[in-house]
């Protein structure tokens, strides 16, 4: 039993849980007996819903901020005009992933329009820069440039806010990237940071865990046995490219066809049931599609179909553009400052309280969602 290890994977719950039964196994002699061959293994999709709520909490729900013209609330309305009751109270995970990606968009090409006309007078626009189909030693040179943007001589507050929402964006975009490219250890590398903004936001117990998983998997575990989680941390079920999904996820999504779309209506909906049909959920799955592909109705039952952004894109970044967010201009100041979080995690870590006593209200993240499960 001492050569074999079992994988548990789950969100911070289970993660409670199994050091429950640890701390009840303590005075067994035997390391069987003491469960030493179970590894808990963070979520790592529950880990990403944790760092949009992180996102969400700095920047949509404090009230003081919303009100700024260049407030990530006021590109909500462009966004999802919809649905901005519903970001500031309980907005999910998928509103949250979506707003994020589309945010940076905007942020991004109105970033790469600047430095185009910095350039070169005559790339007035992103559609003229790449019609002169630019080198990658170019593109290479304004990306370092764009990076290395000094702010101005006095404080600009607006300047201020904007990079440092790209900066946080950024970070989550790039872990959602090397998610589904299946890089573990870029993922890996995703930690720390977050774990600095998981304590300046306040979800000690994320700050916690995570920072004792990347401590164990660095310097506690054995070499083999870090080589083996960091295999086991992502899957690809479909084995197409681009397609990596944390385990947790892939639980999910099959508690979700065991539980809610295969589990039985009116007197069949029992556990029983629901155990009795839970093998062949698989089949079930393979049928509907079989359905959906032999009356063309791709998209049109269980996942919605794609909805083009490229309206809302331009219209945010004219907005962007107008407010010359990513213009340097000295003394100009909003109605908010938005904190650093890494920063504020930093000097926490550094005031030694990383390992305080945390309450229980800070497990909570974003509830989980059907729509959550076919992006």
């Amino acid at each position: 039993m001492s050569e074999h290890v079992i994988f548990i994977h789950g969100d911070l719950l289970t993660k409670e849980r199994v050091d429950a039964v640890w701390n009840s196994r303590r005075i067994e002699h035997i390391p069987k007996n003491r469960l030493q061959y179970v590894v808990f293994l963070p979520g790592l999709f529950h880990y990403k819903m944790a760092c949009a709520d992180v996102l969400w909490h700095t920047y949509i729900q404090p009230k003081e901020g919303r009100e700024d013209e260049n407030s990530l609330y006021r590109h909500v309305g462009i966004l999802q005009p919809d649905e901005t009751g519903k970001m500031v109270s309980k907005p999910g995970f998928q509103r949250v992933h979506d707003v994020i990606h589309h945010d940076i968009w905007a942020s991004m090409l109105d970033c790469w329009h600047l430095e185009a006309q910095g350039w070169n007078h005559d790339w007035s626009t992103l559609e003229k820069f790449s019609a002169s189909e630019p080198s990658w030693k170019d593109i290479v040179d304004m990306s370092y440039s764009i990076i290395n943007n000094k702010p101005p001589t006095q404080r600009d507050k607006r300047f201020e806010n904007q990079t440092l929402r790209n900066r946080d964006e950024l970070l989550y975009i790039d872990l959602c990237q090397a998610m589904n490219a299946g890089d573990v250890g870029h993922v890996e590398a995703s930690f720390l940071p977050w774990i600095y903004m998981f304590k300046g936001t306040g979800k000690h117990k994320y700050a916690l865990q995570m920072r004792r998983f990347l401590t164990n998997l660095q310097f506690n575990y054995p070499e083999s046995l870090s080589d083996i989680i960091q295999m086991n941390l992502l899957c690809n079920p479909t084995g197409k490219a681009f397609a990596f999904r944390a385990v947790d996820w892939l639980v999910e999504r099959n508690n979700l066809y065991t539980k809610v779309i295969f589990h039985g209506a009116g007197p069949n909906g029992t556990l029983e049931h629901i155990i009795k049909e839970s093998p062949l959920i698989e089949v079930y799955r393979n049928c509907h599609v079989t359905m959906e592909n032999a009356f063309h109705l791709q998209h049109h039952t269980i996942r919605h179909a794609p909805h083009s952004v490229t309206k809302m894109i331009r219209k945010l970044t004219a907005l962007i553009e107008e407010k010359h967010s990513h213009v340097r201009k000295d003394c100009r100041g909003a109605l908010q400052s938005v904190p650093d979080q890494i920063a504020a995690g930093i000097s926490l870590a550094q005031e030694e309280k990383m390992d305080m006593p945390v309450s229980e209200e800070d497990t909570g993240s974003f509830e989980l969602e059907v729509d959550d499960f076919f992006d």
